[in-house]
């Protein structure tokens, strides 16, 4: 599911975001937050979910506008930063909120809720693999129909050549915007899925190991291809 999140930025767009676990644990974080015994909310997964989609995907928006000028190893670097400031934040950002550190410190969230859809919980590790395979399903149709669309191949000709797009009309940097931030979104959902299934979070979840391990996924099944991220990741894994 990340490395379909990623291919959608690195992919698609051409964009190189080495910041990419910076959205996943922002997703694991806030869903933590919206839904565990830390601040004693217990929000739904149906409502938690898309609640921390919107904002993960409002967070890659942030990120590619402040970075829409930039290309090649320029962009790694500022969002090479993005992702170690975002594991500094929660290590050692932790304002008391209604008595609670806001991020836990080092020992980050625990005691979050299992998915549970009107309510009915996800007790089990296959109830919990068919609900991820079934988002991972549903991601795979949603990216398909957009790769073959207008806006897929004006993501793939702004990867080709920057340059060349924006003479031809497209506007390259609202592409840009739109990959990062629906990359960011799935890299939210992965996060919720991952924060409900370990029931708990750290800043240690989220370091340079992960990142290289998508980019490798990406890169072995092929920078652009559904499927090939589907073989990579099984590669990987196993």
């Amino acid at each position: 599911l990340l490395g379909l999140g990623l291919n959608v930025v690195v992919g698609y767009a051409g964009l190189l975001d080495l910041g990419y676990v910076a959205f996943f644990g922002f997703g694991a974080y806030s869903y933590g937050l919206l839904a565990s015994q830390h601040y004693d909310n217990h929000w739904p997964s149906m409502i938690a979910i898309p609640v921390v989609m919107a904002g993960t995907a409002l967070l890659g928006l942030i990120l590619g506008f402040t970075s829409r000028r930039l290309l090649g190893d320029y962009l790694a670097i500022v969002t090479l930063f993005f992702g170690q400031a975002f594991v500094v934040f929660v290590n050692a950002a932790n304002p008391p909120v209604r008595g609670q550190g806001l991020t836990g410190g080092p020992n980050g969230v625990a005691d979050i809720d299992q998915l549970n859809f009107f309510g009915y919980a996800l007790t089990t590790r296959r109830a919990e693999f068919f609900f991820l395979l079934g988002s991972v399903v549903v991601v795979l149709a949603a990216l398909h129909f957009i790769s073959e669309s207008r806006t897929g191949r004006s993501w793939r000709a702004l990867r080709e050549d920057p340059l060349a797009a924006q003479a031809m009309g497209i506007p390259v940097n609202r592409l840009k915007l739109l990959a990062f931030a629906i990359g960011a979104a799935i890299a939210g959902l992965a996060g919720c899925i991952f924060a409900a299934v370990l029931s708990a979070v750290s800043p240690g979840n989220f370091g340079l190991p992960i990142l290289i391990t998508i980019y490798a996924i990406v890169i072995l099944g092929g920078i652009g291809s559904l499927t090939g991220v589907v073989l990579g990741a099984i590669v990987i894994n196993v």
